[in-house]
């Protein structure tokens, strides 16, 4: 396939500026820093020479696709469009110049990667779009540009990630929808279709929720159903594209499990710095299909339960995972985290799982193993068997979930066949937890806060590690209950002077 670059036309894809320039998303980037090719990438910072550095040994192989994605572009784009300051946008150009200069089809590596091309070229017709204006007088550079989206275009279409599918082999269909509008190539649009709806509804699940079981990519995926629908939309598809791509479902799952938790819950592989912002997503969907999010008390196909409920004068939210692990053919952001719970006091973490940080790093099954959630395991046996960094074999299976208002308990059986049962109950004072094993076995719970809170009211536990980004580690306190057939504990709410968020003013007992 070799599309017609003089049928290139940035009009055929939207551009979503809510996204593109999500301020949590700018946030993350110094773009002052990246004129003097200074560039920080999940909380690593690296001297970057554009014209040798893409094949360079920098940081993890995760920092080098993240360098390849070329995200940073859109903060450029949204400097040079603020200030007037032309150096925004030379610097951008000359960083697509010398990633095209440096990266032929020949040298293959990190830049030729199925999925690190979906990113990448979704980034730059996103920067083109924001930019075109600035942009007209430069021909010769749109020009490289299309030579170099039409040869990613081709590679891509005939290296799909089917070995992988999952998030993977959607961002590649996204990638090839986008392309296909931009280039205008209406035959392999028309052949992209039924393969688009058939990942759709395996991936998405009843409720809404991304398959993966992860929040942060559930985000990752609704963005990238967004940027699929609007160019649809745009090119006058005859179907409802909204609906088509389940965004009203995805937004109600996103808006459940993010409302009142100042964070992307992390449950399988998540973090706090990779996605788009709930509130920069939310409203995009709005803008974009004026569709507003509902607020659900669980997600059933999903295994998410959530209790609400105000604790004193305390806002208290806590989110329950009582589903499986993942699908058991894409499992490789799967996490040892069933029956694990968060808990948030005023939208603030209180109660966490350890996270993920990173996936190229000797602790990345110390991440993933039972005891780095808030979660019960059974005469020391793991639940699944997480056998290398993004491999899981035999499952924990959920055997039952019952749920209220106040209340929700699961019964499940470890790789092993072990059971176990949780209980967690909102009470006046805070929240009480029982776990329990039917034949007596021994139990270990473990339980950590974060940061002051952890400080303050499990200041007689361990010190342990606690990743709500990736690349960044910070401590918590650790809590573990041990028990013969029963363990029972309670949590109490914390004190308004415990709760970071107090210092601001946001504690909810003033």
């Amino acid at each position: 396939m070799r599309p017609e670059v003089s049928r290139a036309s940035i009009a055929s894809v939207p551009v979503l500026p809510l996204l593109d320039f999500d301020p949590v998303f700018l946030g993350r980037y110094d773009v002052d820093a990246l004129l003097d090719d200074q560039v920080e990438l999940l909380h690593h910072g690296e001297a970057v020479d554009w014209n040798a550095s893409w094949h360079s040994k920098l940081g993890t192989p995760l920092w080098r696709f993240n360098l390849h994605y070329c995200e940073y572009l859109l903060p450029l784009a949204a400097a040079a469009l603020k200030s007037g300051d032309k150096r925004y946008l030379i610097k951008a150009k000359s960083i697509i110049d010398a990633w095209i200069v440096a990266n032929p089809r020949s040298t293959g590596g990190v830049g030729w990667d199925s999925y690190v091309i979906s990113m990448r070229v979704t980034q730059w017709l996103a920067f083109y779009g924001e930019v075109r204006v600035l942009l007209e007088e430069d021909s010769a550079f749109i020009d490289r540009m299309n030579q170099s989206l039409a040869e990613q275009y081709a590679f891509l279409a005939d290296h799909l990630e089917k070995d992988i599918l999952g998030n993977h082999y959607l961002e590649n269909l996204k990638a090839l929808v986008l392309l296909s509008c931009y280039f205008r190539d209406e035959a392999t649009l028309r052949h992209l279709m039924p393969v688009l709806e058939e990942q759709i509804a395996e991936q998405i699940l009843p409720d809404g929720m991304h398959f993966e079981l992860s929040p942060m990519y559930h985000k990752v995926i609704l963005e990238c159903l967004m940027r699929i629908a609007c160019t649809l939309q745009a090119g006058e598809w005859a179907r409802d594209v909204a609906t088509l791509c389940r965004l009203q479902d995805m937004c109600d799952c996103l808006y459940s499990l993010e409302h009142d938790a100042d964070r992307t819950p992390l449950f399988n592989d998540s973090g706090d710095n990779v996605a788009k912002s709930r509130d920069a997503l939310l409203a995009c969907a709005r803008e974009q299909f004026g569709l507003a999010p509902r607020l659900k008390d669980c997600l059933p196909d999903a295994g998410y339960y959530f209790l609400r409920g105000t604790i004193g004068e305390t806002e208290v939210k806590v989110i329950f995972d009582a589903g499986r692990p993942g699908p058991e053919f894409a499992a490789g952001h799967a996490h040892c985290d069933m029956l694990s719970f968060e808990a948030f006091v005023g939208g603030h973490p209180w109660l966490v799982n350890t996270g993920t940080f990173a996936y190229q790093d000797a602790r990345r099954l110390a991440f993933k193993r039972t005891a780095a959630h808030n979660a019960p395991q059974r005469a020391g046996v793991e639940q699944s068997e997480c056998w290398a960094p993004f491999r899981m074999a035999r499952m924990a299976q959920v055997q039952e979930v019952c749920h209220g208002p106040r209340f929700v308990e699961a019964a499940m059986r470890d790789h092993r066949g072990g059971a176990l049962k949780r209980r967690i109950e909102l009470t006046e004072g805070g929240i009480v937890v029982t776990d329990m094993a039917p034949d007596g076995a021994r139990i270990v719970s473990s339980l950590r806060s974060p940061g002051r809170i952890g400080e303050g009211i499990f200041s007689e536990g361990e010190l342990c590690p606690y990743a709500p980004e990736f690349g960044r580690i910070d401590e918590a306190r650790r809590l573990v209950f041990v028990g013969e057939g029963q363990v029972t504990y309670h949590v109490a709410v914390p004190t308004c002077a415990q709760i970071p968020e107090a210092e601001g003013g946001r504690c909810e007992c003033d």
